[in-house]
């Protein structure tokens, strides 16, 4: 399993720390957070702060995405700014993956860059072959990152999400099997 942080091209993806909880806290309050995911707006620092501690509790109690969180910062790499987290969490019988990038840094491929790495690092250290996706329907960029993550879309339903009932697209990641795995059998 590849160790953390991993680095890509633009991006280093790690655990978070206290520390970068302001950072959260301005961006879970931009206005596209506050349309997109208002479950993750914060009230204040103190707030951010706490949530921030319960996540990198969560690392090692229970220290599995199948069973509870696991989010990861997402940082320029040149600068080591947060821009962002990438998180996964159980949903039903599956680990579903969610994201956020900073309204100042969209439009980069960061979101689906992130993605990427994250996803693949995810596979291998909780033994997934599979991610799931949901975003809201009419979240056309989110959609769009997800495509180019490699994510198929795999139909669409009206189910409550985040508070309210809306319209949701749902999409899938598949592992790509290892040397050692046996395809079609």
């Amino acid at each position: 399993m590849r160790s953390l942080p991993i680095h890509t091209t633009s991006l280093a993806l790690r655990h978070l720390v206290l520390d970068d909880a302001p950072a959260l806290l301005r961006l879970n309050g931009e206005a596209s957070t506050g349309r997109w995911l208002p479950s993750h707006v914060y009230s204040d620092l103190s707030h951010a702060e706490a949530a921030v501690a319960y996540l990198i509790g969560c690392y090692s109690s229970p220290g599995d995405a199948r069973h509870g969180p696991y989010v990861l910062g997402v940082e320029l790499r040149h600068s080591g700014q947060l821009l962002g987290h990438v998180g996964f969490s159980p949903l039903d019988d599956e680990v579903e993956v969610s994201y956020a990038i900073a309204e100042g840094f969209r439009g980069h491929g960061y979101g689906a860059e992130a993605l990427v790495e994250a996803c693949h690092w995810a596979a291998d250290a909780f033994a997934l072959s599979s991610l799931t996706a949901v975003t809201a329907s009419a979240n056309a960029a989110s959609r769009r990152a997800l495509d180019r993550a490699g994510f198929s879309h795999r139909g669409d339903a009206r189910i409550r999400f985040q508070g309210a009932e809306e319209e949701v697209s749902r999409y899938v990641w598949f592992a790509a099997p290892s040397d050692g795995d046996v395809v079609g059998s």
